[in-house]
């Protein structure tokens, strides 16, 4: 069995169980080695439940925004230090349209910098925010004047913001990298669905039966209609009643009356 490596997240992964991974190497009585096997998972799940999680925003701890980007993809987080470990207070990420996919890396992660900034608007105004980016050249972007283009949007639309960019040094960014790579491209996103999509039965065509009238056979047909017009303040309702199938008017009937809506016209004329 081969010495564990260290997890993302999980600090001294190795340290923890090592030694007594060594141990158990060697012959041992089966007993003792189920006890430093327990003691063993028992630290790993320390290790595990101390791990950082989702945590409520502290006004008091400096706001760190990590932002991350790939070929499809942006992704930012928003997290404070807690005893020297970045826990995430909240994740931003979305797919990149059509015409941002040209746009170079380090454009891209400026574009995931005002969406988280946007979602945690009432949680960072006013507050000196880090920005932990893979390249240093996003600080030359607010370091430059006489911006052209989008960059030079981009640069008036954060002004307001007080930013601090620095480069990551320690793998901040490995969380991101993981949750943008689980982000599926716009392009492959219908091909995607086909394997999960609800499989629905043929449109069916329903054939109404055309109405037809043997010989001796007597029927009645009853027709109706009523409108009103609202000027003159009142509606006329009128009603038909056919003999078939010679389609003779047995009856006919029409009334006029004031203050009737359309409904309450035609509602009279199927009384007649």
């Amino acid at each position: 069995m081969s010495e564990p490596e260290n997890r993302s997240r999980i600090q001294d992964l190795a340290v923890v169980v090592g030694d007594d991974l060594d141990r158990a190497k060697g012959p041992a009585v089966v007993d003792l080695r189920w006890i430093r096997a327990h003691k063993s998972f028992a630290k790993l799940k320390e290790k595990v439940s101390s791990a950082p999680i989702l945590r409520h925003f502290q006004p008091e701890l400096q706001p760190v925004v990590i932002v991350y980007a790939n070929d499809w993809a942006i992704s930012a987080a928003l997290m404070q230090e807690h005893d020297t470990v970045f826990h995430p207070v909240m994740f931003a990420s979305r797919t990149l349209k059509s015409n941002e996919l040209n746009y170079g890396i380090v454009e891209k992660e400026v574009l995931a910098l005002p969406r988280v900034l946007d979602l945690g608007h009432n949680l960072l105004v006013g507050r000196e925010i880090k920005v932990l980016a893979r390249y240093s050249t996003l600080a030359w972007l607010f370091r430059s004047s006489g911006l052209q283009g989008r960059l030079g949007q981009w640069a008036a639309l954060l002004s307001p913001w007080t930013l601090e960019i620095v480069k990551c040094s320690k793998g901040e960014d490995e969380i991101l990298g993981a949750i943008a790579a689980t982000i599926t491209p716009r392009a492959e996103i219908d091909q995607a669905l086909i394997a999960i999509a609800p499989r629905k039965e043929p449109r069916r065509k329903i054939q109404a039966p055309i109405p037809t009238v043997h010989p001796g056979e007597s029927l009645w047909v009853v027709s109706f209609d009523g409108s009103a017009r609202v000027k003159r303040g009142g509606g006329a309702y009128s009603a038909i009643l056919w003999k078939l199938p010679e389609w003779t008017v047995a009856r006919a009937r029409s009334e006029y009356a004031d203050g009737l809506t359309v409904n309450e016209a035609e509602y009279r004329g199927l009384l007649l």
